[in-house]
């Protein structure tokens, strides 16, 4: 009894450290980001009837708290009765938290375009 109870002894303060490495590591990781925590602001479009094409301007903002590694900005033409017109994205990789950035998209107009809806979704793999 009394050997079992110094290896215990012994191994108490190597287990300790363990202990504390492995939570070390597990907090100091940053949560992972998602894309539920864009926000999208300054959208801004420019129509081309000409050359039938919309121009997408907008600004991204991660809100959250991890870096938001890949999101599809998906930007959709709406004509005025709000039937889809046409559709483009671009995707935008590590995006920190706190982070804006600007980010543009050319969509190809199948008819007159009134407005556009801009999404943030996750990336297919």
């Amino acid at each position: 009894m009394k050997t079992l109870r110094t290896a215990a002894t012994a191994l108490l303060p190597a287990v300790t450290v363990v202990l504390l490495t492995v939570l070390g590591l597990a907090c100091s990781r940053t949560p992972p980001g998602s894309v539920d925590d864009l926000f999208v602001t300054n959208k801004r479009f420019n129509i081309d009837n000409e050359a039938g094409v919309v121009r997408v301007y907008a600004r991204v903002e991660n809100t959250g708290k991890g870096i938001v590694r890949e999101a599809k900005m998906e930007a959709t033409l709406r004509s005025a009765d709000g039937s889809k017109r046409g559709a483009n994205n671009v995707i935008l990789k590590d995006i920190a938290p706190g982070e804006k950035r600007d980010f543009s998209i050319i969509v190809t107009s199948h008819s007159q375009a009134a407005d556009v809806d801009i999404l943030a979704r996750e990336v297919e793999k």
